[in-house]
């Protein structure tokens, strides 16, 4: 099911095919062999520790890589020395190795076709909560070294042939386990800068997840089960701003109650200058199938909501109130909208987030916390709930901004506030106004001041 390759896993799998075995070995010499091995037991673990050391510095402490690295260095020349001495010892003994076995027991690492000198600290298995950007950030890390581990393989198998054909401390010796020092830093280093990055990037590990990739030993590629990248708001991931941020381009609304104010489209409803229900309408763009974002934030006891799919011109269904009649004269249509409507009342525990059919009589089709089937104004079902109305308002913010996100494909929208599925409306009638292409604009109502900024469109059709 999961594909998943491991650096350590790849190199060790290559040592294997490289190294039939120690064939042809008499009972005196396989003795011989385990106990060579036995004795440099401790000093494999050494080793072990010290590349894992180098490994944890290259992830974490990148200014303790050249320590860590003199280290290894430390570690790699004792046991190079420990086989040298061993090796040396069986090589007087009447269990003398022919150079054909020689051979081999080098290509197997120095531990006579058991694999390399130093055993893999990688376990293998995968990263807890990755994403698929993660997945393909440490993929690239990975392709990034692997040149350079393939030349510690090498140099690893240098020293191994050095230390059996050589003696302890000898010129090759030490020169052989300055060339493999030398790999593993230059390793490290690429490591640690190209691990900086990703942690400098939206694809930050988490510290479970830097854990894992240790124990990996820091290295991954393939492809796992991954979690989607959560949103980032200020990216602009395939979307356009449809307000600049400074002026009303492109939005029609009545002046007396609509403006722009550090950075947001403002509406102001007051008792001496009472709005009612009134709108702003975007007019640059028609959009049936999108993908909408912004932030919003209400003062007062009154309420917003943003439409989209929406017309106007239409005949008004509501009564208007004298004093708002007195305020503004008779209603301009032009300024009214028509059809659905992500709802945002920070005072009412119930409307927050709900599906609403504005001036349709259809009114609301699915409250917060519920998915609702229906086909227009013919019938509505409710199909599941996605939490307690009551406790999904906890997530709404009052007096501050929240991040609201639209989703309408086909017959289907969704609203999602900072963060949470609020609503599900599928209608499956073609010719209801909830599925017809149409525009987006902003709401104010009752006594209340609402802000809006950072809107941005993702358009499908």
């Amino acid at each position: 099911m999961t594909k998943l390759i491991t650096l350590t896993t790849l190199l060790a799998v290559t040592l294997l095919a490289q190294s039939p075995g120690t064939s042809g070995l008499t009972e005196a010499q396989t003795a011989a062999i385990a106990s060579l091995n036995a004795g440099l037991a401790s000093q494999n673990e050494a080793v072990n520790a010290a590349r894992a050391a180098l490994l944890n510095a290259s992830l974490s402490e990148p200014a303790m890589l050249g320590a860590r690295a003199e280290a290894l260095r430390t570690a790699e020349l004792t046991l190079a020395d420990s086989r040298a001495q061993a090796f040396t010892k069986v090589q007087a003994s009447a269990d003398k190795l022919t150079p054909n076995q020689a051979a081999t027991f080098v290509r197997g690492g120095g531990r006579g076709g058991q694999g390399g000198g130093n055993r893999s600290f990688g376990t293998g298995g995968t990263i807890p909560n990755i994403t698929r950007a993660q997945v393909d950030a440490l993929t690239g890390l990975t392709n990034q070294i692997l040149p350079l581990t393939r030349a510690v393989t090498d140099a690893r198998a240098a020293l191994n042939a050095a230390s059996v054909a050589g003696t302890p401390n000898s010129p090759a010796l030490l020169a052989a386990v300055d060339a493999l020092k030398s790999a593993e830093l230059q390793v490290a280093t690429t490591r640690a800068a190209a691990f900086a990055k990703v942690q400098a990037s939206r694809n930050k590990l988490t510290p479970n997840q830097v854990t894992a990739f240790l124990a990996l030993g820091g290295s991954f590629a393939g492809f796992a089960f991954t979690l989607p990248q959560p949103i980032n708001f200020a990216e602009a991931d395939g979307s356009v701003a449809i307000f600049d941020g400074k002026t009303l381009k492109g939005w029609d609304g009545n002046p007396k109650f609509w403006r722009v104010e550090d950075g947001a489209i403002i509406g102001e409803s007051t008792p001496k200058n009472p709005s009612g229900n009134n709108y702003i309408v975007y007019r640059d763009m028609e959009a049936k199938d999108f993908t909408l974002r912004f932030e919003i934030k209400v003062e007062g006891t009154g309420g917003s909501g943003f439409q989209y799919r929406s017309k106007t011109g239409l005949p008004w269904l509501a009564n208007i109130a004298d004093n708002v009649t007195a305020n503004v004269g008779p209603v301009n249509l032009n300024w009214m909208m028509t059809g659905p409507q992500a709802d945002f009342w920070p005072n009412s525990t119930d409307w927050t987030g709900q599906f609403y059919s504005e001036n349709t009589p259809m009114r609301i089709l699915a409250w917060r916390g519920q998915v609702v089937e229906g086909s227009g104004m013919a019938r509505k079902q409710l199909m599941g709930n996605i939490g307690d109305r009551k406790q999904l308002a906890s997530l709404v913010k009052m007096n501050d901004w929240n991040e609201f996100t639209v989703i309408a494909r086909g017959g289907t929208c969704m609203h999602i506030l900072n963060g949470q599925l609020m609503a599900v409306m599928v209608d499956d009638d073609p010719n209801s106004s909830n599925n017809q292409s149409g525009f987006f604009g902003i709401e104010i109502e009752a006594t209340t001041k609402v802000y809006v900024r950072n809107i941005r469109v993702k358009k499908i059709n």
